[in-house]
């Protein structure tokens, strides 16, 4: 396993005990804002067009780090399951981002214009190192809804009958 990789999986495993069961995303983030020490605001937009944007030239979120605060804009119209996927992404900045590199907004002013031009650009700013972020960032949100997946299926497991598990599925019908 690279550096990349070891770090990505420990900023997933410190965050593993916060994980609410069963999952509820309002509770994970409230959890993660007192170990941070500071609010996590969710601020739900709709796509906005930017060029330069990874992918199609939308932006379905960000974080922001405000000092104070941490915000993550999200794509307002997509699933509840996107949501998560990309609220983890913006989380995996927030933990793997040490610093905000980068200068220059690619159109932040249009997604969020009542933050400071400054803040937008050191996030939105584009370049190689932010491409390895990037991949990080999407390694550790496919990492953590694994493990939330995986509680879920193992929740469902131990709900099941007894029953259930002396059927098998014969020809198409069940036999005990």
């Amino acid at each position: 396993m690279d550096d990349s990789a070891r770090r990505v999986v420990a900023a997933r495993d410190s965050v593993l005990p916060l994980i609410p069961r069963p999952w509820h995303r309002g509770q994970f983030l409230d959890a993660l804002s007192n170990v941070r020490g500071r609010p996590i605001y969710l601020v739900p937009l709709p796509a906005v067009s930017v060029a330069g944007a990874p992918g199609h030239g939308t932006l379905s979120g960000v974080w922001l780090n405000c000092g104070d605060s941490d915000v993550i804009a999200y794509d307002a119209r997509t699933t509840e399951y996107h949501a998560d996927q990309i609220i983890a992404h913006e989380i995996g900045h927030m933990l793997l981002d040490k610093a905000a590199a980068g200068a220059g907004s690619i159109g932040g002013h249009r997604l969020l214009p009542n933050i400071d031009p400054a803040v937008v650009g050191r996030v939105l700013g584009r370049t190689d190192v932010q491409s390895c972020r990037e991949d990080e960032a999407e390694l550790f949100a496919n990492l953590l809804l694994l493990e939330v997946t995986r509680r879920r299926s193992l929740r469902a497991l131990r709900g099941t009958s007894s029953n259930t598990w002396g059927r098998a599925v014969v020809g198409g019908g069940v036999r005990e």
